[in-house]
């Protein structure tokens, strides 16, 4: 919500910096240069920060307070505007996947072809090294180590460079490959005529914690219990930054096209826990931030230039959409795990996963483009 800002100031040989900053090490190296000092004489103040989620690890407004401190010889406080923000350069990446699979008379997936195409986080990065074969680990995590038991596979990344600039978004890769891979695997239930929860379970047999939460999930959301007319069920289940979570969702689709999530129950294994509240409210959060990006989070550009700028034209979730979140975290002796981004891949494929279960009608784009569904 706190557009970008950060308070510099260059004396001599020194700079010092006060910012909400996700990159302190690296801002050393990167303000050195700027303001013509050793990397020793960079002093890094960090504040509280009104959300990071990836864009705050960017340098570009420390960057600019340094610059404009060095130029003024005074220490400079600067405040990007909301517009200034949207159109800073910064987005997570326009991917694209096609999947190919082959299902036995059971209708168990033999086959598994994926090619995910985008582009690279780590060479955008300017600090990281693509790995020797090529490979973005950011473009391919969640679909490279997905955990269902497909005996014959190819997974395979082609790079892309479309254009504008990408960088970190909450829970990375994972934020769109869980979203390609969930809905696929619903769609190989749908093509087996087999339930969704109970297909992905026998899926997961040799991944217990992958099960466990989708079994807490599926229990604690009444799955299979009959919903008030008109209401479906979706799911999906990720693991990352070495946290599992399952969501089940309940959505109804209004006359206009527009989804109406009720409620969403999710499961969580993150290893050792210590404060179950910050748990509780870090997956809260990522599902605010996926439904957000789910329902409402497209950048457009014209003439070279975004089109969005505030947001009256670049809605997040209100207060009276917010569904009822439930969270169930599952005891754990295994090492701690992340908390602050497994909430969101989920919610997006178990959103889309409900909505076909209602319509019959498969949304394979985010932002989901909800004229689809409206009625005649």
């Amino acid at each position: 919500m706190e557009p970008m800002n950060c308070t510099a100031w260059v004396r001599g040989d020194t700079v010092e910096i006060w910012a909400g900053t996700q990159s302190q090490g690296p801002n050393q190296g990167i303000l050195s240069p700027v303001a013509s000092v050793t990397p020793a004489k960079v002093k890094v103040n960090t504040l509280l920060l009104g959300g990071g989620f990836g864009r705050r690890f960017a340098p570009d407004f420390t960057i600019d307070a340094t610059l404009l401190s060095k130029i003024s010889g005074k220490p400079v406080k600067l405040v990007y505007t909301r517009e200034d923000d949207m159109a800073a350069g910064y987005y997570r990446p326009a991917a694209v996947t096609k999947f190919e699979a082959a299902l036995d008379d059971k209708g168990t997936p033999t086959m598994l072809k994926c090619g995910v195409g985008s582009p690279s986080i780590m060479a955008a990065s300017g600090f990281m090294k693509i790995p020797d074969n090529g490979v973005d680990n950011f473009a391919m995590e969640g679909i490279a180590d997905h955990p269902y038991d497909i005996p014959n596979q190819r997974l395979a990344y082609g790079r892309t460079e479309p254009g504008p600039q990408v960088w970190f978004w909450r829970s990375v890769g994972h934020s769109q490959n869980i979203f390609f891979i969930e809905s696929f695997i619903d769609e190989l239930a749908a093509a087996a005529k087999a339930d969704p929860y109970e297909y992905r379970r026998a899926l997961l047999a040799k991944q217990p914690r992958y099960k466990a939460v989708l079994e807490l999930a599926a229990q604690k959301a009444g799955w299979g219990r009959p919903l008030p007319a008109g209401v479906h069920r979706g799911i999906a289940v990720a693991q990352s930054f070495g946290s599992y979570v399952a969501e089940v969702v309940e959505v109804s689709i209004g006359a206009d096209g527009t989804p109406k999530v009720h409620r969403v129950v999710a499961a969580v294994d993150c290893g050792m826990t210590v404060n179950p509240q910050t748990i509780e409210r870090q997956i809260e959060g990522g599902i605010v931030y996926g439904l957000s990006a789910a329902l409402y989070g497209r950048i457009g550009f014209k003439d070279g230039r975004v089109e969005q700028g505030n947001f009256h034209d670049y809605p997040v979730l209100r207060m009276n959409e917010m569904p009822k979140v439930e969270v169930h975290i599952l005891p754990s002796t295994e090492k701690p795990g992340g908390i602050g981004e497994p909430g969101t891949p989920p919610i997006a494929p178990a959103v889309a996963n409900a909505i076909f279960a209602a319509t019959g009608q498969r949304l394979r784009s985010l932002p989901f483009d909800t004229a689809k569904l409206k009625r005649a």
